[in-house]
């Protein structure tokens, strides 16, 4: 999975060999050499080169196939390490189709065995799992260090191989979220990792939640820790949520110690970190994003700038839920009631800004109603929504819901 560069060596040609056929093999290999280092590009965080996963080939929504035949050998940029991983040993890419489940759902003996039969008779082969959630407890018993040091879990999951076990069986790939950076539990634990208050203290957002520092390479490490023991679980894809600094409350008493650069490339130099080290794990690696991002041009003021970002991921989700547009939004008096038209145009924007990024581009839907914006989704606005991204070409989609209770007759059956 990583980029890897060509070095151009200059060869000294056989005696008798003239003076313009040297002039020419050095002009040809200039240009292949640098040819291949610009489309190679480089993993350096925040970097504008490209990484090594798709050169110059678009992946709308993880088009698999197309990938691997513009990729004249057989070690193709889908193929990552054969590590045998709870069982899981078939490591080859396959297109997700998932609902987010939390981690109170997952360990549930009452709100699992819903979510199995719903996979079971539907098209959803994937399950997005909360190992740590906003509140910042990791949600089983971990080998993380930090994490039980500082009794950072709430076994909300009792047994984790137990679940992956049974995920195995039902043929769902499993996907661990894990929230980064707000986390105010481990920023009351450890108030050196926290975001400084200019006042004196920890700084809190609006609800009182405190951030670690985004800046902090202990953070990173923890997180990727986090990251490492999911994949050694079984786990299939690590899941970067609130891969961003803070956005509400009265940010500019916000003071990050050790502030090296500026937001975006923290947030990428981060992912890029992060990557590095699952790639070793063999599973692949997701960040989610504002729905926001596929249309602005900066990063928001929280370090999302989707390029960046898509750069060193292998899926960029951005959360495109239509009841979070503003009124006008992609011309629509009211988006909430529009979920294909907006849909089709955040995917139109998506795809654009992550052209030639090699990210593939896996939407979050929406599958929750908000009691004072009409209507009431339900069956038709749900599959609005997939269909929106299927009509483009796009293979992947997940659905949220927080109360876990997924719209059954939006999805195909098996």
């Amino acid at each position: 999975m990583k980029g890897s560069f060509i070095s151009r060596r200059k060869r000294k040609r056989a005696a008798g060999v003239t003076v313009a056929v040297i002039a020419m093999g050095t002009v040809v290999a200039f240009l292949a050499g640098f040819w291949l280092f610009w489309m190679l590009g480089s993993r350096v965080a925040g970097g504008d080169g490209l990484a090594l996963r798709l050169p110059g080939v678009h992946l709308p929504g993880g088009s698999v196939e197309a990938a691997i035949a513009a990729v004249p050998s057989d070690d193709t940029p889908f193929d990552l390490p054969v590590v045998d991983i709870a069982g899981f040993r078939d490591l080859s890419y396959v297109p997700v189709k998932g609902i987010h489940l939390t981690s109170w759902a997952a360990g549930s003996s009452k709100f699992l065995p819903a979510q199995l039969e719903l996979a079971d008779a539907t098209e959803i082969n994937a399950m997005v799992i909360d190992l740590k959630e906003a509140d910042g407890y990791v949600a089983y018993d971990s080998d993380v260090s930090l994490a039980n040091e500082l009794e950072l879990e709430e076994l909300r999951i009792k047994d984790i191989d137990e679940l992956l076990a049974t995920l195995r069986e039902h043929g769902i790939v499993p996907i661990a979220r894990i929230v980064c950076f707000k986390d105010p539990l481990l920023a009351a634990r450890r108030p050196d990792l926290a975001v400084k208050d200019k006042n004196g203290g920890v700084w809190k957002d609006r609800q009182g939640r405190a951030y670690v520092n985004p800046y902090d390479r202990r953070v990173w490490e923890y997180l990727v820790e986090l990251g490492e023991d999911a994949a050694d679980r079984g786990f299939r894809e690590i899941q970067f949520d609130y891969v961003r600094f803070p956005s509400d409350g009265k940010i500019s008493n916000t003071v990050y110690p050790d502030k090296d650069g500026s937001m975006e490339d923290a947030i990428a130099g981060f992912l890029a970190f992060a990557r590095e080290r699952l790639a070793k794990k063999g599973v692949w690696v997701s960040a989610d994003v504002f729905g926001l991002t596929v249309y602005v041009k900066d990063d928001l003021g929280i370090g999302q700038k989707i390029d960046k970002v898509a750069r060193n991921v292998d899926i960029v989700s951005p959360m495109i839920y239509p009841s979070h547009y503003e009124t006008g939004s992609y011309g629509q008096k009211s988006p909430n009631a529009a979920p294909y038209e907006i849909i089709t145009a955040a995917m139109k924007d998506a795809g654009r800004r992550l052209d030639g990024t090699g990210a593939i581009v896996r939407p979050w839907l929406q599958d929750f109603s908000l009691d004072n914006m009409p209507p009431k989704y339900g069956v038709e606005e749900v599959r609005a929504q997939i269909r929106a991204v299927e009509d483009l070409g796009y293979r992947e989609w997940i659905l949220w819901d927080p109360s876990v209770s997924y719209t059954e007759g939006a999805l195909a059956r098996q």
